[in-house]
């Protein structure tokens, strides 16, 4: 045996350039079969990702089309067991749509001719309109007919405007055609763009298509982006319920180019290994060479490091936990002023300098620390230096431990966080005087309304005294003048109170919860009901997030912004006002929207001041300070809020909610 590795290393040694020319290929056959095995691995991902996309699209898109078979199936249910179910329409419709998410509009045809829709709003444009005699879509109509059965047609261009999938029912009686029951599927619901993105860039292509029959041409209904040429695995699939193949194919397979730079870093070690080799076989003398070379860089290594440690403003240190022995960099002594005297390189000289009220807590975390698993330890506290003044720290230091799991070693840095923590200490000084002010600011709005209203009640009271005691003795000028003052009183006091609520409005982070908005405004309709009656006011109330914050001005916000809409109407139209809302990756956006009177533009920043208002108050009463609170309590929401408007068709007031939580 020994002759044979004394056989081998004298072969190794011989001939140094064949034997590096030898690593060199055989480190490189390794490496590009581990590459292409990886390379292999990829395209598989690749292909599994596109076809769990194409699963996910396709039961997504079955989901929306038996949401539409339940949902023309139950409405044909009802038309053929109900005598007329036109006069009900929009109840069956709403009970059938809450019970499909998925469905967008439901439609009831007599023969070929749309009678009833829901919802009718905005879709007004399709009654009466014959679906048999389209000569563009007529062939669905026809194929429904001829399976009798649920038939999906589209993407369609609808009439109403948009894009929908439509499915139609055929409802037969005595076998002869009586009618369809028709659902429309909104596509976009189903194939949402940003899910088809990695990043700001389109991953995958889908597209759903079907032969037309008549050309026998293949069309496509989603569109794709021209500028992309897809060349990366293709998945497919067939859906019955309208004769479409869904397919999604990778734009651009990256499974070469993510192995590129590893088959480059491999190409560059084989190499090295070869000169590894080849350096190795040249002499025996050139591995104590670089033997040398090495422990002359660990030299210079462990030099650079007492330098980096006078460079950082950190106490770095290391601690023998075993020998209980504590090396501390030199600036542990400029810091604080100590001397390196013997007893400094243990922890008990360091309890002796931690703080009095704070040595229990650190010690017994350390402590609990080193008996646990934690592979990390830090902690705030106060040390005093040499001249008998306390700084505040920050230490921290990462544990060694054995196979048992024994702390043997902690390696750390000691940090003078002084500065911060002062800054921290005036901080929440300020915050809490600030707190202060507000309340006394509150007590003494509070105070000096009450004195501020007792004199008003006083005014109208005498007034309306004088009125009652002396009206046959005063002429028609002098009960005028009475009457300005009772008036004037009362709008002073009602100014008080609006100011006085004004200065209520505040915002405790303690005090937010989930509010259901959609219950919040059911309740603000019914504190309006009286005026929306009146009104004749219809109110449309699209999706509505629900939002975490304070309930009480959240609903002084909504409550202003719909009283304004009423208050605010064109007396010449119907008022129709539309409560909607979205949600964004930081915030809430809600929008409050009328068909009023409008406001000229110049004024819309103006109108949220306060005691700003842009009518006389004969005409629209008020104090101005409606628009100045809902201000407030958006911006106490982290918020902001502004209008859009035009003079005679109407205004919209937009506001951004902070997403808590």
């Amino acid at each position: 045996m020994k002759k044979i590795k004394d056989w081998i290393k004298n072969r190794f040694s011989a001939s140094p350039r064949t034997t590096g020319w030898f690593v060199f290929f055989l480190s490189l056959a390794l490496t590009m079969y581990l590459s292409f095995t990886e390379f292999q691995l990829r395209l598989s991902l690749e292909r599994e990702e596109v076809i769990f996309k194409l699963n996910e699209l396709e039961n997504r898109f079955y989901a929306a089309l038996n949401n539409g078979v339940s949902a023309s199936k139950t409405l044909g249910f009802f038309a053929q067991n109900e005598e007329n179910i036109i006069p009900q329409f929009d109840k069956i419709g709403k009970q059938i749509l809450d019970s499909n998410p998925l469905i967008d509009l439901i439609q009831y045809l007599d023969s070929g001719t749309i009678v009833a829709v829901y919802p009718l709003a905005g879709n007004e444009s399709v009654i009466n309109f014959d679906v048999l005699s389209d000569p563009i879509n007529g062939e669905g109509v026809r194929e429904a007919i001829r399976r009798r059965d649920v038939f999906f047609s589209g993407p369609l261009n609808l009439r109403q405007g948009g894009i929908g999938i439509v499915g139609r029912y055929p409802l037969f009686e005595n076998g002869q055609l009586k009618g369809f029951a028709a659902v429309k599927i909104d596509p976009a619901e189903i194939f949402v763009e940003n899910e088809l993105k990695e990043g700001a860039e389109q991953k995958f292509t889908v597209k759903l298509s079907k032969t037309h029959p008549n050309p026998g041409e293949i069309e496509t209904y989603i569109p794709t982006d021209q500028s992309v040429q897809p060349s990366g695995f293709l998945a497919s699939s067939q859906i019955d319920m309208g004769d479409w193949t869904l397919s999604v194919q990778l734009n651009k397979s990256t499974a070469f180019l993510e192995g590129l730079f590893a088959i480059s870093l491999r190409i560059i070690l084989s190499i090295a290994l070869g000169l590894v080799a080849w350096n190795m076989a040249r002499q025996p003398a050139l591995l104590r060479k670089k033997v040398a070379e090495q422990s002359k860089e660990l030299l210079q290594i462990n030099e650079r490091f007492e330098l980096a440690t006078r460079a950082t403003s950190d106490v770095i240190w290391d601690w023998n936990i075993d020998r209980d022995k504590i090396y501390r960099s030199d600036l542990f002594f400029h810091s604080l002023g100590y001397s390196k005297l013997e007893d400094i390189n243990s922890t008990e000289f360091f309890k002796t300098i931690i703080h009095p009220q704070d040595i229990e807590g650190v010690t017994q975390n350390l402590e609990e620390t080193l008996q646990g698993k934690e592979q990390f330890w830090e902690k705030e506290f106060r040390i005093r230096k040499a001249d008998g003044n306390y700084t505040y720290i920050n230490d921290k230091g990462y544990i060694l431990r054995d196979e048992s799991g024994k702390a043997i070693r902690m390696i750390g840095a000691t940090q003078d966080i002084s500065k911060r923590k002062k800054i921290e200490i005036e901080l929440m000084e300020a915050n809490q005087s600030l707190a202060n002010a507000n309340e006394e600011l509150k007590a003494f709005a509070f105070l000096a309304s009450h004195d501020m209203r007792e004199p008003l009640r006083m005014i109208s009271s005498f007034m309306s005294l004088l009125d009652k005691k002396y009206k046959p003795e005063l002429d028609e000028k002098a009960h005028q003048y009475i009457d300005f003052a009772i008036d004037g009183a009362k709008r002073l006091t009602n100014l008080i109170n609006d100011l006085l609520e004004y200065s209520k409005v505040g915002f405790d982070v303690d005090n937010i919860e989930k509010i259901d908005t959609k219950a919040l405004l059911r309740e603000v309709l019914d504190l309006k009901s009286d005026l929306i009656r009146e009104s004749n006011a219809q109110l449309i109330l699209g999706d509505l997030p629900d939002i975490m914050g304070i309930k009480t001005p959240i609903q002084i916000l909504f409550q202003n912004l719909i009283g304004n809409a009423i208050k605010y109407r064109n007396k010449d139209k119907e008022l129709i006002i539309k409560v909607s809302g979205k949600v964004h990756e930081d915030f809430l956006e809600f929008c409050i929207e009328d068909n009023g009177i409008g406001i000229e533009a110049q004024y819309l920043d103006h109108i949220f001041g306060i005691l700003k208002r842009l009518h006389p108050k004969e005409k629209y009463p008020g104090t101005g300070m409606g628009l100045a609170t809902c201000r407030k309590i958006v911006t106490q929401h982290g918020g902001k809020i502004w209008a859009e408007s035009e003079i005679g068709v109407g205004s919209k007031f937009l506001f951004k909610l902070k997403k808590y939580g």
